[in-house]
């Protein structure tokens, strides 16, 4: 059925709302007086309402068709609203006279068929076969006759009631094809009252015509500057627009002018649009919001929602995602400065704020994809009851991709904005495939304030406020300043080197099998084996991921799962894998110790498919497994340093103090005769310098080598045979043992 038609079968009775546009576009015979009660109301009169008994100020709750003529009969003939003058046909009818006779039917009019300028009050009930039917407001009577009213009215504001005769909802029905137009470019769709611009209804309460009145007015008179006949019906239903939230404009406009800007909770909805972008504070960060629906919520938790949209990128695409929001209710009235989100434009700093915001998320634009940076402050990581918060200093990969990957209870998917659909992207990370359009700064504003990545220091997935990321500072000079023979360093430099560049090179026959770089660094602890992989990754600029084999546990299964989770994530992000102490998974297979060679045979297969650079420490090369050897691309021996070499690390690890140090050649040689390693050198170099900045002087040889004496007596007592002697002058042997026993 036509929008505006009515059916055929509908019972009696009318209720005060807007109709709802189920009819067929056949109008129902009925009797003379019911027809003449029907007929348009004179042309003189131009009220909004139908009825003289109401104000033109009061809003307009019952069900109403507007034409293009008058809605309400004339106060003078005193009429009720909806209903038409009756004749003295009519009276006669209604007493039970049959005195109509052909010529009566001869002498009647037909009806005009004119969309007049009105607003017509109509009800819609059932009847007893359950059917909808519409009728003029006023006292019950037969079967009406069916009228087209979307066809006679501009507008029809129509009371819906339920089939116990309980009013349900009221509708406002705009007809003229010219409003309609001008509603859905205006308005267009709007969340609880979408607008189509060949069946315009507009639910109670009729927001959206309050957040575009004033829109509306102003594109209505430009367009219809030369349309008298759209021009008069855009008046009549601004004006009654005005008179139906009059209350609700007075509110909103002392708002948004008073000096103290307040609001009445019942009255929050007028000032939260749709499209509306809000301010409000979230992890005691400043975020902005894109409002898209609002609604009271009744109750014990009675409060005032709101739907937002933001910013977000899912990892494939970049687009919207959305949030709820909610004001509790209160009593009163609460002053904007002291509610937890609020309009960005009625803010004193807005300007401020949109600059902020705007630069934030350019900044986040900038880190779609894989990105690896420098992080230092507050992290957070969903729990069960909330966000938890850690402390994290260190390196971060920001990778939303692999973050949902690898945990997909914790993912999510954004509404993709329209220009970027259709687009296929890529990773990668020297250059980021990604195809999108670059953000406007209307959306900038609402991006996330937080990005997904991986924390290296704490080895967590977790989520990294944007203002914090900052670009590494490689140390390029870290492998030239590694104690190494030279032959061996060049050796490493090419290797690495030539893997990070991902050229093609020699395959297994076996596609993708044998691809890693493995070395192995053996020797005594202290010479470099560590410091070796730290400074390949920085030479190569790449990540850095150290896990020793507690990390990694000492079962099977749980190894399997580990390592292939480890393996994966380092592969992805091209980055350097570092095991250290890796001896547990490279012994020698025993025939008895199952669970030992459960855990080497899941080493080498992992070990045998991996494609990224793997270094591994060890202190005992001699335990290893036969298959190990012939997986080793460059194993190399670390022994203990010599004369040269520790005067070497001496004079690198001073150069790195901030204040400088007091320090002769000579003085580099007297250090030097002290047999220590690597990271004794650098503990006794920081040592030192806590003493010097206590004493308020410079570094110098003197706390150098009292710190060094220390450490050789230390290491002495610990390779004493006989132990420490712990008896206290003038105390016997058998009380100090006795003593000892509880330090």
């Amino acid at each position: 059925m036509a929008p505006g038609a009515v059916s055929e079968d509908t019972p009696n009775g009318v209720t005060n709302g807007v109709t709802n546009g189920e009819t067929n576009g056949t109008p129902v015979e009925k009797s003379a007086s019911a027809e003449k009660s029907a007929e348009a109301p004179s042309e003189k009169s131009t009220s909004f309402e139908t009825t003289a008994s109401v104000t033109p100020a009061a809003p307009v709750l019952n069900v109403h068709c507007c034409h293009c003529a008058s809605v309400a009969q004339k106060k003078e003939e005193g009429t009720t609203d909806g209903e038409t003058k009756e004749t003295e046909k009519d009276k006669k009818l209604e007493e039970g006279s049959d005195s109509d006779s052909d010529a009566d039917k001869k002498d009647e009019k037909p009806e005009d068929q004119t969309m007049k300028c009105e607003m017509k009050h109509l009800d819609r009930k059932y009847d007893e076969k359950d059917e909808t039917y519409f009728v003029e407001r006023k006292s019950d009577v037969d079967k009406p006759k069916q009228k087209d009213w979307w066809q006679l009215f501009a507008f029809c504001l129509v009371r819906h009631y339920d089939e116990d005769d309980d009013l349900d909802y009221t509708r406002l029905y705009v007809n003229p094809q010219p409003l309609r137009q001008l509603l859905k470019d205006v308005i267009g769709d709007y969340p609880s009252d979408p607008i189509d611009v060949d069946d315009v209804q507009i639910e109670s309460p009729y927001h959206s015509l309050f957040h575009y009145r004033k829109e509306v007015e102003e594109e209505g008179l430009k367009r219809f500057a030369d349309d008298e006949e759209s021009l008069k019906q855009l008046k009549l239903l601004v004006e009654w627009i005005k008179s139906h939230f009059e209350l609700d404009i007075a509110a909103y406009d002392r708002c948004l002018n008073g000096d103290v800007k307040s609001i009445a909770y019942d009255r929050l909805w007028t000032i939260f649009p749709t499209k509306t972008v809000v301010h409000c504070k979230v992890l005691n960060q400043h975020r902005a919001y894109r409002i898209y629906n609002t609604w009271y919520e009744e109750g014990d938790q009675a409060a005032f929602w709101l739907s937002m949209d933001y910013v977000d990128f899912d990892g494939e695409d970049i687009g919207t995602r959305r949030t709820n929001m909610f004001v509790p209710k209160y009593v009163g009235m609460q002053a904007l400065s002291e509610m937890c989100v609020r309009p960005l434009h009625l803010l004193d700093d807005a300007d401020e704020l949109r600059k902020d915001l705007t630069e934030r998320g350019r900044k986040f634009e900038s880190f779609i994809g894989q990105h690896y940076l420098q992080y230092n402050g507050i992290a957070v990581k969903r729990g069960e009851k909330g966000y938890i918060r850690f402390n994290v200093s260190g390196r971060v990969m920001i990778d939303c991709r692999t973050y949902h990957r690898l945990d997909p209870n914790d993912s999510f998917t954004v509404e993709e904005f329209p220009q970027n659909r259709g687009r296929e992207n890529t990773d990668d990370f020297e250059k980021e495939g990604y195809d999108f359009e670059k953000l406007s700064d209307d959306d900038l504003m609402l991006c996330n304030a937080f990005v997904r990545g991986y924390a290296f220091s704490t080895k967590q997935f977790m989520e990294f406020r944007v203002d914090l990321l900052q670009p590494i500072e490689w140390n390029t000079k870290c492998f030239d300043g590694l104690v190494l023979d030279p032959a061996v360093k060049q050796t490493v430099r090419a290797l690495v080197s030539t893997h990070a560049q991902k050229r093609e090179s020699f395959d297994d026959i076996v596609k993708g099998k044998g691809q890693g770089l493995v070395c192995v660094l053996h020797g005594p602890p202290g010479v470099g084996k560590t410091l070796t992989a730290e400074c390949v990754a920085e030479y190569v600029q790449r990540p850095l991921y150290m896990v020793s084999s507690g990390d990694l546990g000492t079962h099977s299964s749980a190894l399997d799962g580990e390592l292939t989770r480890i393996m994966d994530m380092t592969s992805t992000w091209r980055a350097v894998l570092l095991i250290d102490e890796a001896d547990v998974f490279l012994e020698q297979r025993a025939l008895h110790d199952l669970n030992r060679n459960a855990m080497v045979s899941v080493f080498l297969r992992v070990l045998e498919y991996y494609s990224g650079i793997l270094f591994l420490t060890t202190n005992r090369v001699n335990t290893f497994d036969d298959a190990f050897k012939s997986r080793i691309h460059i194993p190399i021996r670390y022994t203990d340093l010599s004369f040269e070499s520790r005067r070497k690390i001496w004079k690198n690890f001073c150069k790195m103090v901030p204040g400088g140090v007091d320090i002769s050649e000579k003085g580099y040689d007297i250090l030097a005769e002290h047999d220590l390693n690597g990271r004794q050198i650098k503990n006794a170099i920081k040592a030192a310098e806590s003493l010097s900045v206590y004493d308020g002087v410079k570094l110098d040889l003197e706390q150098l080598l009292q710190v060094t004496k220390i450490q050789e007596m230390f290491e002495k007592d610990l390779t004493s045979v006989s132990g420490i002697d712990y008896t206290a002058p003038g105390q016997s042997r058998k009380d100090a043992d006795r003593r000892n026993m509880f330090l």
